[in-house]
């Protein structure tokens, strides 16, 4: 397989992971009342926009666009998130939820950075900031843990 290609498929995961990671923060963010809280999300959101943006532009320096994650799996977030947060809005509960989704990015992340390690380094760093932005916020979340 072409290096680029290997590139784009790469670049698509990493803008997926941050992609699904913002929208799940939108939707999450209007069920928030504590203000701390609500800011942390915001700085999160800012960040994973961040990565999908630099993601979107390797990918334009592939000559390729970036590829949605299935409206299936939109869905099911939505879905997952709205059932999650129908009895319990409280900072504890939503800071857990983040926490579990960064985790899981964490993970899905690290896989595909050693899945695809041959993608030139300048590539895989976005990879690798990602992550380090999953692994800063679930830190960030621990705060509200109670």
């Amino acid at each position: 397989m072409a290096e680029n290609t290997r590139s784009a498929e790469f670049l698509n995961k990493v803008y997926q992971n941050a992609q699904m990671a913002s929208e799940s923060i939108a939707i999450v963010a209007q069920k928030v009342q504590d203000k701390n809280l609500l800011s942390d999300l915001n700085t999160q959101h800012q960040q994973y926009t961040a990565i999908t943006s630099k993601a979107t532009t390797e990918l334009s320096n592939e000559n390729e666009l970036p590829k949605e994650k299935s409206a299936m799996a939109q869905t099911m977030t939505w879905g997952g998130i709205q059932m999650n947060t129908m009895f319990d809005k409280s900072p504890d509960h939503i800071a857990e939820m983040m926490i579990q989704g960064s985790t899981m990015g964490i993970i899905d992340m690290t896989r595909t950075l050693k899945q695809y390690s041959d993608v030139p380094q300048n590539i895989k760093a976005l990879g690798y900031e990602l992550v380090t932005v999953e692994e800063n916020n679930v830190q960030r979340m621990k705060n509200y843990l109670g």
